[in-house]
């Protein structure tokens, strides 16, 4: 972890950061703060994850790959910050526009110069009633934006977003991947072929519409991989379209599972209309399976990688026929942005005074 980085002892730093959620819960944002928060530890930083995340099953404070935890529920919000005021830091880095208790700390921690804001900013709500809320909320997120010493931005689409909307300059740092799980030998699958869609189960990541298609595709099956409080909804719209024999459901895989899982796959779809990267096309990628993705918002960015469809089509006929289309093609994604140039673009701006 960290190979090829160099930091001298001398300028480590007291870096805390702040995220809604942490794995084991699963999710880009959370992936993306474990991934540069271990590294940064690796480098010899002292790193704090302070996140609201606590249940039953969680410590309050852990140590994990060299990276203290500390959580809080939203029941003790004011212990939360109370705690984040109270623990020496350098740098204080938050992580996720669309959750509002993190963009608090703007208002309150004014002693601390060096304070960044990771958006991962897509626009728009998942439902009406929380893009009424952003809507809502907007006003108040922008003028917190605005104190950051930099926002930094994943993808271009989410650093023009950002300009666009906030009248800010975003700094563009995108996602990393750690390429090594995702190049290994072809994974050879010896069941009956299968089109794959990875994410969070909500009504959002749009797997209903590729449930839907399955039906015009009859020789494959749908391996669905994630979990959440809409599996319920797609098992049904699995049976109501009589394809509930070709829809797989499996969750907490290993890395190197869902590695195998990539390469084995005939097809990779993501019509996700909420994304400010796209983690998983990158990792289907560099896997060698093709990607169907959606091609409005951030996704749309990967279209123009060798082996990477993209439409707005959601009917099944139409939708079924583009998969098709997708399982001829080659990929070719050999030189990725990791997580190590990552870390070294965020200590750069860290540092910077």
């Amino acid at each position: 972890m960290g190979r090829g980085l160099k930091f001298a002892r001398d300028d480590a730093m007291k870096i805390i950061q702040v995220s809604p959620r942490f794995p084991p819960n699963i999710g880009g944002v959370e992936h993306h703060v474990a991934s540069i928060s271990e590294r940064m530890a690796g480098l010899g930083h002292e790193v704090t994850i302070f996140t609201l995340d606590k249940s039953k099953n969680t410590p309050d404070t852990s140590r994990e790959n060299g990276v203290e935890i500390r959580r809080f529920s939203y029941s003790n919000l004011p212990k939360f910050i109370y705690a984040i005021l109270q623990t020496p830091r350098d740098v204080l880095h938050v992580h996720n526009y669309h959750s509002p208790i993190p963009l608090l700390l703007s208002t309150l921690c004014r002693g601390t110069k060096r304070f960044f804001v990771t958006s991962h900013y897509h626009g728009v709500g998942s439902t009406t009633h929380t893009n009424i809320l952003l809507s809502l909320y907007k006003p108040f997120g922008s003028w917190c934006l605005s104190r950051a010493k930099s926002v930094i931005a994943v993808s271009d689409w989410e650093k023009n977003l950002l300009s666009n909307e906030f009248k800010i300059q975003p700094t563009l740092i995108p996602n990393g991947i750690d390429p090594s799980p995702f190049q290994q030998p072809p994974f050879e699958h010896e069941g009956r072929p299968y089109i794959l869609c990875v994410g969070r189960l909500e009504p959002y990541k749009g797997f209903q519409h590729v449930i839907r298609a399955m039906q015009f595709l009859p020789d494959h099956d749908l391996v669905i991989v994630g979990s959440g409080n809409y599996m319920p909804s797609l098992v049904d719209i699995a049976t109501r379209a009589g394809v509930q024999n070709q829809v797989i459901f499996m969750n907490n895989l290993s890395i190197s599972k869902l590695a195998q899982m990539y390469s084995g796959a005939t097809a990779h779809v993501a019509l996700s209309t909420h994304e400010s990267y796209g983690l998983t096309i990158g990792e289907s990628l560099l896997s060698g399976t093709p990607c169907l993705v959606r091609k409005s918002g951030a996704l749309g960015d990967w279209a123009g990688h060798q082996g990477c469809l993209s439409t707005d089509e959601t009917e099944p006929k139409i939708l079924s026929n583009l998969i098709q289309e997708c399982f001829s093609l080659t990929p070719s994604y050999t030189q990725p942005t990791t997580w190590d140039d990552v870390v070294k673009s965020l200590l750069d701006l860290y540092s910077n005074e």
